[in-house]
């Protein structure tokens, strides 16, 4: 039986900096229901002032519980939190976020009416920390499985983002994240979609992403490349050719950013084939593709020539 409503995984390390105004405006989003939702603060080695914001926010308040790890791994401190979590749903706040003031009060609302198996809202990015001023209402509309993958693959309504997501926890049990320190979200959430039935899609949201700088996924290194390329098999497995193309614009997109570096690797053979056997008129005219990867293929399938 479910303790919660909602469960709201905030993760943090080393996000003092940011981590005050994150937890208070999570306050502010849950309003009158922050009774009915679990907070659970997960503090993963941080060195700085981040144990003792978690430590004065979950003070006198029975539904805020903290955990203190030393993971140094994303995937793992999701997967903790999961297997740690009482509500009836998820979602994941990263602690140098923020939700909008009274955001979460219709979600909790729309999933205890509609019981979805998830609800995909949009991320509102913040540059320079302009916050927009008002929330727009919660516009959720279902969506079939197929829909919401071919969405995902083009990458334009919402990407494989854990933020912004609100999931079954039975759900989440069942679909585990690796033991990444990052690009874990992008290998668990093509099972978390086809194992998700019943979906909506709101094309707002409560979730402030801000757009700090570095994160781990934008300072690439050479292991970093081979997680996303673990990811990309992950989804070509689990998907298993649905939408043959647009899967294929995902593994254009790594070859063209990372090429150098793959060119080197030994195991890359795969990696190329994946390339090499496009057929490029019906991926040319292929009405979901974007003209931007159909340019890209072209440049690729030279750039893989001598490989």
């Amino acid at each position: 039986m479910k303790q919660y409503d909602l469960s709201v995984i905030v993760t943090a390390h080393n996000c003092a900096q940011h981590l005050t105004s994150c937890l208070d405006s999570i306050k502010l989003a849950l309003g009158d229901k922050f009774s009915q939702c679990e907070i659970m603060l997960i503090n993963d080695s941080s060195t700085d002032a981040t144990g003792d914001i978690y430590q004065q926010f979950a003070k006198g308040q029975s539904n805020v519980i903290l955990y203190n790890v030393a993971y140094k791994n994303i995937g793992k401190v999701r997967n903790f939190g999961v297997s740690k979590a009482q509500g009836e749903y998820i979602t994941m706040v990263d602690g140098d976020d923020q939700l909008q003031a009274g955001s979460m009060i219709e979600v909790i609302d729309f999933l205890g009416s509609h019981h979805p198996d998830m609800l995909i809202t949009r991320l509102t990015e913040v540059r320079n920390n302009d916050v927009p001023a008002v929330s727009q209402a919660l516009q959720p509309k279902p969506i079939t499985t197929n829909a919401a993958i071919k969405k995902y693959l083009i990458h334009q309504a919402f990407q494989a983002h854990f933020i912004g997501k609100f999931i079954k926890r039975s759900i989440l049990l069942h679909c585990k994240f690796p033991n990444y320190i990052c690009y874990e979200d992008s290998f668990a959430f093509p099972e978390v979609l086809k194992s998700c039935k019943k979906i909506y899609l709101s094309a707002t949201g409560p979730y402030l992403y801000f757009k700090h700088g570095n994160t781990l996924s934008s300072d690439i290194s050479e292991e970093k490349i081979h997680l996303c390329r673990k990811g990309l098999d992950q989804m070509s497995l689990v998907l298993q050719g649905e939408f043959r193309f647009l899967q294929v614009c995902h593994w254009i997109e790594f070859v063209n950013r990372n090429h150098l570096t793959i060119s080197k690797w030994k195991d890359r053979g795969s990696i190329k084939q994946n390339i090499e056997d496009v057929d490029m008129l019906p991926f040319l005219l292929h009405p979901n593709v974007r003209i931007s990867y159909k340019r890209k293929l072209i440049k690729v399938k030279k750039l893989i020539r001598h490989w």
